[in-house]
């Protein structure tokens, strides 16, 4: 799937991006048609996320809920974030991407192209 040094990089990149957003833990796991994500999102509404597929990679996407600052918080931890994460698949069927979100775990099952491995005589001239 992924290089050592690209996913490094991502990692990297994940964890330092300037645009504002934040990442979460996921797990990639390696299944018989492809991988599946696993994705822990807790607080947030299936409708605040999103999915995007391009180019090999899939970014997922999400809103906390919003925090109301006129109320008098004791202990305020939480905040307005942007999240984001973005793995690189390469190639895929795209049309057979399914998702689905329940108490707070997004999961992303992604099905790989198979390569047909064919045989081809060649004439010698």
């Amino acid at each position: 799937m992924r290089n050592d040094l690209y996913s490094l990089m991502n990692e990297f990149n994940n964890m330092f991006y300037d645009g504002g957003y934040k990442g979460f833990p996921l797990d990639v796991i390696e299944t018989e048609n492809g991988y599946r994500v696993v994705a822990e999102i807790p607080g947030v509404k299936k409708e605040d996320i999103k999915l995007e597929f391009e180019d090999g990679i899939l970014t997922l996407s999400a809103h906390m809920p919003k925090v109301d600052h006129n109320t008098k918080y004791l202990i305020h931890e939480r905040s307005n974030q942007k999240l984001r994460r973005t793995i690189n698949f390469g190639d895929i069927k795209e049309d057979e991407i399914k998702a689905s979100y329940e108490n707070g775990l997004l999961l992303v099952d992604i099905t790989t192209k198979k390569e047909e491995k064919t045989k081809k005589t060649i004439e010698i001239q």
